[in-house]
């Protein structure tokens, strides 16, 4: 037999088939390893132009619930939800139609009415004329993620609707969280102060409380106290704070949670009513004081007025028993405004004039600055009636009484020369609708922002020889009218009082203005 010379044209050459049939199989393996994979990890679909299924994969079937056979031939209309309206579907559509991968989250719903969320993207495979025939859509379960958002949004909803302040500070006490309670008590809004540190904004000055409440916070692990905060208008508020630290799954503080109650009101409540307990404790010393001091000035006063009667106008002895007489009057004058103001008198309502009771009262303070002027100060007082007069049902001797007061203090507040200025206006509120507001002005000293704070309280005057009883009597016949009083103030430009009165039914008083 002849030996094959490999050189020869006619040498045997390995099957042809052999080489191809390797070349095939190592990309069929290793699709097949791919498709392995995504099945594993993810759900895939594949359907043609027209949306028609003709794959899925096992993973599809899973979270779905419908068999194979159930699927192919179908549209994905078969899952939906219904959840998603019209328009994002024709934009998915729009996009894939036009060669363009979309990518989205997609809400369906299984077979047996179950809700889940896949995060999908939806790959066009395109013929050589550009032209998709046949989409590939691989997706992802985002089902748990998905509840997991609603579940902190619904949290989100239900801090966002309690009526305190509710922050989240990171350990370097800037915000990280900010609800919408606290955005109505401070003004400012979440964007405004995320990453933004606390004692830039609710203070003023850093107060030394804050310092040792956060020492204590890391220490124990939560604080409770009270904080002056301000607002983002320049407002004072009393701030019941409670801060407890949050740690993570390791024991490390990570966060502050603090929550914050607006308690200014209820202080001021609180205030209101030790006042009033103060006040009727004076009531009581007062109707004392009537009996066991009034009766020996009046015998004192009778005494020295004889005494005075004996003695020359040139007598030295006279002066000194004058001093006396004005002592004993000062004293009197005193008891009775205790009386007065302690015991204040139920009111009696009558149809009167506020421009004719303004009138009287503006008229018997001008006798005060009279007797000023004869002591070198120069007072001006100018009253500015309305065009139309405002009748009141209310008690006219209380009213003219609280004008007159107003008018006192302030003749009191200039110095040397100024001006007072009282005027009657009708305003309109939202809150209390119709208004009459008396309005008294004056060029004098002006009042502290500290002490403008504390001039209703009982017993507080800036004035010399002043019972410090005055204002809050003012303010005890405006409540009682159903009104209130409120006074501004600057030092060295003066200060202005306004008492607001409703018109129409006046706390139950039965008070009405026409």
């Amino acid at each position: 037999m002849k030996r094959v010379n490999p050189s020869d044209s006619g040498t045997p050459q390995p099957h042809a088939g052999t080489a191809t049939e390797q070349a095939l199989t190592e990309p069929l393996k290793e699709l097949a390893a791919i498709k392995f994979a995504l099945d594993q990890s993810t759900i895939v679909a594949i359907t043609d132009q027209r949306g028609i299924i003709n794959y899925v994969n096992d993973a599809f079937c899973r979270i779905s619930k419908y068999s194979r056979a159930e699927l192919l031939g179908q549209d994905h209309r078969i899952i939906n939800s219904g959840f998603h309206p019209k328009e994002f579907i024709r934009e998915l559509w729009t996009t894939i139609a036009g060669g363009k991968v979309w990518r989205g989250e997609l809400r369906n719903r299984a077979k047996d009415g179950s809700i889940y969320w896949v995060d999908t993207t939806i790959v066009p495979f395109l013929d050589e004329h550009g032209r998709p025939y046949q989409y590939v859509a691989i997706r992802h379960d985002i089902t748990q993620l998905k509840l997991a958002e609603e579940q902190i949004r619904q949290q989100a909803d239900l801090l966002d609707k309690s009526q305190d302040a509710i922050l989240v500070r990171d350990m370097d006490d800037r915000i990280i969280y900010w609800n919408k309670s606290a955005a109505e008590m401070y003004g400012w809004r979440a964007d405004e102060v995320m990453g933004r540190k606390t004692t830039e904004l609710l203070f003023q000055t850093v107060p030394p409380e804050y310092t040792a409440a956060q020492k204590i916070l890391l220490e124990r692990g939560e604080w409770r106290g009270e904080l002056n905060q301000i607002t983002k208008d320049g407002r004072t508020l009393i701030i019941e704070s409670r801060w407890t630290l949050v740690r993570d799954e390791h024991g490390k503080p990570v966060q502050k949670l603090v929550i914050n109650t607006d308690v200014t009101e209820h202080k001021r409540l609180q205030g209101e009513l030790q006042r009033a307990a103060q006040l009727s404790f004076v009531g009581e010393l007062a109707a004392g004081l009537a009996h066991e001091v009034k009766n020996p000035l009046a015998g004192i006063q009778g005494t020295v007025d004889i005494l005075i009667r004996r003695r020359d106008r040139n007598d030295p002895e006279r002066e000194a028993l004058e001093g006396i007489r004005h002592e004993v009057t000062r004293i009197d004058a005193t008891v009775r405004a205790l009386l007065d103001r302690a015991r204040p008198r139920a009111l009696s309502t009558t149809e009167t004039s506020l421009v004719e009771l303004t009138s009287k009262a503006v008229t018997m303070a001008r006798s005060q600055a009279i007797g000023a002027a004869a002591r070198g100060r120069q007072i001006q007082i100018e009253f500015q009636a309305p065009d139309e007069d405002l009748i009141v049902n209310a008690d006219a001797a209380q009213i003219e009484d609280a004008i007159l007061n107003l008018v006192l203090n302030a003749i009191e507040a200039i110095e040397e020369q100024g001006r007072i200025s009282v005027r009657i206006q009708r305003a309109e509120t939202e809150d209390a609708g119709e208004e009459a507001v008396i309005e008294v002005a004056d060029t004098g000293r002006g009042i502290s922002e500290e002490n403008l704070k504390r001039i209703f309280n009982t017993f507080f005057t800036t004035t010399k020889g002043g019972t410090g009883l005055g204002l809050p009597a003012v303010r005890r016949i405006a409540r009682a009218h159903g009104g209130r009083i409120e006074a501004t103030s600057e030092v060295g430009k003066g200060s202005t009082f306004r008492i607001h009165l409703p018109i129409g039914d006046a706390g139950g008083s039965g008070g009405a203005f026409k």
